[in-house]
Formats: structure tokens, C-alpha cells, sequence
């Protein structure tokens, strides 16, 4: 009887135990919630991880406080593995982190010039982490972007990631969440491309921009591309609308266009023992503004003047990029790789050993189709 006494007092107490575990858990006030993660790499190897975080003790000791703008802190810790140098913060705080409400992830140059296995690994791991969370790349250091201040306070990471998320309206913005980038990360070739990040002083402010987009190959990365060809990289996704073009079309003529609707088909044929991969373009745009002298009626041939100009526009700029991808910069960001796969297995497997130099020998025909569905009120001849 005194041992089943015992056992039932040791349960009881581990009950108690575990309920007072949970209980501090959910409570709010006992947890880091994570704003923003860097990772960077030291010299000796060890992870440098700058975590922004919303200050909760401030936020509670003032109800006046902004809570659509809660007041952030930053700590700097270090450690062998990303999760023991997160872990680490606890002796700091006193308080457990929690991810799930975490904005973005941030990967300092010295992250993505090596081998990004561990830190992908991470992620994908912690049962925590949200999968939607966005993922970038920093010009210098992650710890600058998370401690970059615009006078007394910290640029949140909650306005970085809306500025990606605008990818939905601005076609110069690429985003890549980390559901997205595991998918991308098991394919044959694991290249990708990520929003790349700066901090931007101007007139003694500082501001985090998106200065571009990092091209990836094999978990390195390999080159910038401009925020103008960013356009033509989520054209090439199918992720552009809602979004502003701009082009000459005529001398001393210049029109801008919003893109209504878009989308990109692309499939891949073998011609001669050789990939083709077809793109085929289709936007429709209204004409916002036109420069240089045209008078507010527009004539029919004018208008497809202006098509035509778009078109030839686009599938420049578009075969520009890919030529850079394959041939300067050797990345698959697009997942050409992936579409060969896909459509072509057999051929694929017999040149996957060799798949860089198929992609840059391949053949790419863009074809664009742009419908100008309004041109102004009552402008139509």
C-alpha cells in the first residue's frame, strides 16, 4: 500500500507539474514573441542570431502604447546551432521564445555565400514555425536590418514584411515564403531566388529597402538581378497583377500601362534531342499615362502601336533574364529544371548529372499576347 501511496503522490505532483508548465507557456507575458530572426555566421563558425522581438513588458506597463506599432527590443546571441543560440536568449529574457508569430526570416551574406543546409534545416524542423513566414536575404549582415533604427525606434520587421507582400500589386518585388522555398529546396537543382534587403540612409533617415532580388544555385547565392528585372521574374513565376509597366514605344513617346490580368503558361518539348521550353505571356493592361505630345483621342493604329511596343518589350526583357540565368549566372530560380522533370522524366534522368549545362544550351521561345482593354474616358474612336 505505501508504494502504491507513493506512486500516486509522484503522478499527482507530475500532473501539477505539467499543468503549471502548460499554464506558463500559454501565457503571453512569459513568452519572446518573435518579431524577426538574422542569422548570420561568425568567424569561428559559430551562428550570430539577432532576434527583434515585441517587448511585452513595455507594451504592459503603458496602455497608451500604439498597439498596431507594440514598442520592440532586439538580442544578439550566439551558438553552435541556430536553435541553441535561440534557445540562449532565454538567460537573457527569462522568458521562452515564440515563433509562431514570427514575420521574417533574414540571411546574412555570410549565411548565403556557404552552404545553407543547417539553417533550411532549422526551419523546417521546429514544429513552430509558420510556413508563410517570408524569407530574405540581407546585402550585409541580417543583424543590420533588425537593428536599424529610424530615430529612437526600431524599423519593425512587420513593415518588411508588408513591403514584400506588396509583391502583389508591384511586379519590381519578388517574395519567397519558406513553404515555397522547401518545395523549391527539394527539387533536383535547389536554386532559388529571395528578396534581397538594405539599409538606406537619406536625409539622416534610415529606411530597410528591397534593393532586388538574390539568385540562387544549390542553396548559394550567385547574383542580384535589378528590381526592373524583377518583373520579368515573376512574369516567368505567373505572379504578376495589379502591377505598373512603363516603355518607350514610339520616339519621344513613352506609356505607362497597369496590368489588369496576367497569366504564364510554359511547357517544354524535346525538339532533336533538345529542351525547348515555350513561354507563352498574356496580360491585359489599361493605359495609365501616356508622354510626348499625343492628344487625349487616341487613334486605333496608335493603340497598337502601343501593343506591339509592349510585346516586343516584354519578350526582350524576359529572353534578357533567362540568358543571364542560365548562361551568367547559372541558376534555376525559375524551375525550368523541375518543369524538364516533370514533362520529360526519362529524358531528365539521363542528363541530371548534367543538368546545368542542358538548361544553358536549351532553347527558350517567349511569346507575349498584351490586350490594351481601356485607354481613358471616353477616348475610344
Amino acid at each position: 500500500m505505501r508504494r502504491i501511496g507513493i506512486v500516486l503522490l509522484a503522478l499527482i505532483v507530475s500532473v501539477f507539474t505539467f499543468n503549471e508548465n502548460e499554464i506558463y507557456k500559454k501565457d503571453i507575458r512569459n513568452r519572446l514573441v518573435i518579431q524577426g530572426i538574422g542569422i548570420d555566421m561568425e568567424e569561428d563558425g559559430k551562428y550570430a542570431v539577432t532576434i527583434q522581438a515585441i517587448d511585452t513588458n513595455a507594451q504592459s506597463a503603458s496602455s497608451s502604447d500604439d498597439a498596431s506599432q507594440p514598442p520592440l527590443k532586439t538580442f544578439d546571441v550566439k551558438g553552435d546551432t541556430i536553435y541553441t543560440a535561440i534557445k540562449s536568449v532565454t538567460e537573457l529574457e527569462g522568458k521562452l521564445p515564440l515563433y509562431s508569430q514570427n514575420r521574417i526570416i533574414i540571411l546574412g551574406k555570410s549565411i548565403t555565400e556557404e552552404n545553407m543546409d543547417d539553417v533550411i534545416d532549422f526551419f523546417v524542423r521546429d514544429v513552430e514555425n509558420s510556413s508563410s513566414v517570408c524569407i530574405a536575404a540581407a546585402e550585409k549582415k541580417a543583424s543590420e536590418i533588425l537593428k536599424a533604427k529610424n530615430g529612437e525606434e526600431y524599423i519593425s520587421a512587420r513593415n518588411i514584411e508588408i513591403a514584400i507582400n506588396s509583391s502583389e500589386y508591384d511586379g519590381r518585388i519578388f517574395r519567397m515564403q519558406l513553404f515555397d522555398l522547401i518545395n523549391r529546396y527539394n527539387s533536383s537543382t535547389k536554386d532559388f531566388a529571395i528578396p534581397l534587403l538594405s539599409v538606406v540612409e537619406k536625409d539622416k533617415e534610415k529606411s530597410v529597402e528591397i534593393i532586388g532580388t538574390a539568385l540562387f544555385n544549390n542553396t548559394k547565392y550567385r547574383e542580384k538581378i535589378s528590381k526592373e528585372e524583377t518583373v520579368s521574374l515573376n512574369m516567368l513565376y505567373d505572379r504578376i497583377n495589379n502591377s505598373a509597366l512603363s516603355y518607350d514605344y514610339e520616339d519621344g513617346k513613352k506609356v505607362s500601362l497597369n496590368i489588369i490580368e496576367a497569366k504564364t503558361k510554359r511547357k517544354v518539348v524535346l525538339e532533336n534531342g533538345k529542351p525547348t521550353f515555350k513561354i507563352a505571356i498574356k496580360l491585359k493592361a489599361d493605359i495609365a499615362e501616356i508622354n510626348g505630345g499625343v492628344s487625349a483621342k487616341i487613334e486605333l493604329k496608335e493603340i497598337d502601336k502601343i501593343s506591339r511596343a509592349g510585346e516586343n518589350y516584354i519578350e526582350n526583357d524576359t529572353e534578357k533574364l533567362i540568358y543571364k540565368m542560365y548562361n551568367g549566372y547559372n541558376s534555376d530560380a525559375v524551375g525550368f529544371g523541375r518543369l524538364l522533370y516533370i514533362y520529360e522524366t526519362d529524358f531528365f534522368k539521363q542528363n541530371e548529372k548534367n543538368l546545368d549545362s542542358v538548361l544553358q544550351n536549351s532553347n527558350y521561345e517567349v511569346e507575349v499576347s498584351l490586350e490594351i482593354r481601356r485607354i481613358g474616358h471616353e477616348f475610344v474612336v
